[in-house]
């Protein structure tokens, strides 16, 4: 592999602008704002090996260890379970406006407790201070 990229630098070398175009690719391809390893992973590597399946089955592993890590059992439970019917496509249930109400309406229930911030102050769940005063 040395001996060929060696040989195709001789001859590409001798192109003006060559080498800046290589410190671009490579900025790009190692920058993590423009995700260039990964686009070229995922649009041209994964097509190329015939992989997709399994990168999308490692997608959807990750997904689900990141959704029960940051979600509580009872939400994720809802969440999967929609994620789900909609994969599925069985009935009108695969419909996204009507899972995204489902999840709405599932997530006005939940309940917010009342917190007491320190130092007197009040959350906005809490009564407002009957005092008053005239400052003006």
């Amino acid at each position: 592999i040395f001996l060929l990229m060696d040989l195709f630098e001789t001859w590409l070398g001798r192109i003006p602008g060559f080498y800046t175009l290589v410190i671009f690719t490579t900025v790009y391809l190692m920058l993590p704002m423009f995700r260039g390893a990964d686009k070229v992973f995922r649009k041209i590597l994964v097509p190329l090996a015939g992989l997709q399946e399994l990168l999308m089955l490692r997608d959807c592993i990750q997904i689900k260890k990141q959704m029960l890590k940051d979600l509580d059992p009872e939400r994720a439970k809802i969440v999967s379970n929609s994620i789900a019917k909609f994969f599925n496509g069985k009935g009108g249930d695969s419909d996204p406006a009507v899972l995204k109400g489902e999840l709405m309406q599932s997530w006005s229930a939940i309940k917010i407790p009342k917190i007491k911030l320190p130092f007197g102050k009040f959350s906005k769940h809490d009564e407002a201070p009957t005092e008053t005063t005239n400052l003006v």
